[in-house]
């Protein structure tokens, strides 16, 4: 599974891709959400504006709760999966953990 953090305006967003052990976490939580009962949030024109992942035949953006997955919003209350995928953020950029982790607080 491929992600991105969507965080940069003029320069190239941070990728990586998940072992499988995380991989599979993602799918899992991933599996388990329902529809969301409102729309999702439209992310900010600059900083930090989610997740992009990228699973072989699907992709899905994770923003502040909710994901966006195709044609469906589902509800992630406790930001799960972008826990688990800040969680993933390789070592070159640790220095944007702080500044995620105050955008899930």
């Amino acid at each position: 599974m491929q992600v991105a953090l969507d965080i940069f305006s003029g320069r190239p967003n941070p990728e990586w891709q998940l072992d499988e052990a995380a991989a599979g976490e993602v799918r899992r939580r991933l599996a388990a959400l329902r529809p969301s009962p409102t729309r999702a949030a439209d992310p900010p024109g600059l900083g930090y504006r989610g997740f992009t992942c990228t699973d072989p035949g699907d992709t899905w953006r994770v923003f502040r709760g909710t994901v966006i997955r195709r044609t469906e919003v589902l509800a992630d209350p406790g930001m799960t999966i972008e826990r688990v995928l800040l969680d993933s953020l390789p070592a070159e950029y640790a220095n944007l953990r702080p500044r995620i982790a105050g955008e899930l607080s």
